[in-house]
């Protein structure tokens, strides 16, 4: 394997008394495999087996309950190559506090699941969150288009999601699954060229290469970054996945780490 810069924005941890446990309940939801077993340890043996620098974690708080537990774990967990954002589900009582909490611990964004946590994401109740977001320069990170686990609707689309950029132009926006889990039309229709960071995760194996060189070049290859969604996506098969879109070596080295490491300020 060439020897690479790599920095995956988009995996998944949980403590290690409750990995298990999650695991199970995702794979009897979604049908899909695990390659590993959700702790920190299993995603960084994987990485180190990958030459993957950084691996940024995303949690979901299911229930508002969850929110301020999840984000006291992530901010309590140390790793010189982890990377953690919180959570915040959008019933959570004082959103606003959570933010700050957040904000003045370090992380450096919010991952959003509007399906798992049930919300459309320009609802009007969640502009005062990406307002605030903003304000505080918190990055909003979501699950973007189709989720395999779930039933319609699609609570993260790209329209809607481009509705939230008109209306709150400072935030910063990463919609995952390059725009939208098989919804890829209608990220091009929607997102392609707009001010959003987009995300390699479950799209290098459904979109034909061809096509997502040429959506990333229209967009800029300046806001793609390389993702995973590990566990749920092996680390090495997806960087060989990348490496044979067609992008150039600059390109290349952009998506796998230098538009991340600009984002996340490395």
């Amino acid at each position: 394997m060439r020897q690479r810069k790599i920095i995956d924005v988009h995996t998944h941890i949980f403590p290690d008394d409750l990995a298990a446990r999650a695991i199970q309940q995702l794979v009897g939801k979604s049908g899909e495999t695990a390659f590993l077993d959700g702790t920190a340890a299993g995603l960084r043996a994987s990485m180190r087996a990958n030459g993957i620098a950084f691996s940024v974690t995303q949690p979901v708080s299911t229930r508002p309950a969850q929110t301020p537990s999840i984000n006291t774990f992530v901010m309590g967990a140390r790793h010189p190559d982890l990377i953690h954002f919180g959570t915040l589900h959008p019933g959570y009582a004082d959103p606003e506090a959570e933010i700050e909490r957040l904000a003045r611990g370090g992380i450096k964004g919010i991952k959003f699941h509007p399906d798992y946590q049930s919300f459309f994401v320009d609802e009007e109740r969640m502009f005062p969150i990406y307002r605030k977001m903003a304000e505080v320069g918190l990055i909003a990170f979501f699950h973007a288009g189709v989720d395999i686990g779930l039933p319609p609707p699609v609570h993260g689309p790209p329209e809607r999601l481009a509705r939230v950029l008109e209306r709150v132009p400072d935030l910063v926006m990463v919609a995952a699954h390059f725009g939208g889990f098989k919804m890829w039309d209608e990220v091009a229709r929607h997102l392609i060229g707009k001010s959003v960071w987009l995300e390699t995760s479950f799209t290098l194996s459904w979109l034909p290469a061809p096509d997502f060189a040429r959506m990333a070049r229209r967009h800029g290859i300046e806001r793609v970054m390389f993702g995973t969604d590990s566990p749920w996506a092996e680390q090495g098969p997806e960087i060989a996945l990348l490496e044979k879109t067609g992008l150039d070596e600059a390109e290349l080295a952009a998506v796998f780490h230098d538009n991340a490491a600009r984002l996340l300020g490395l």
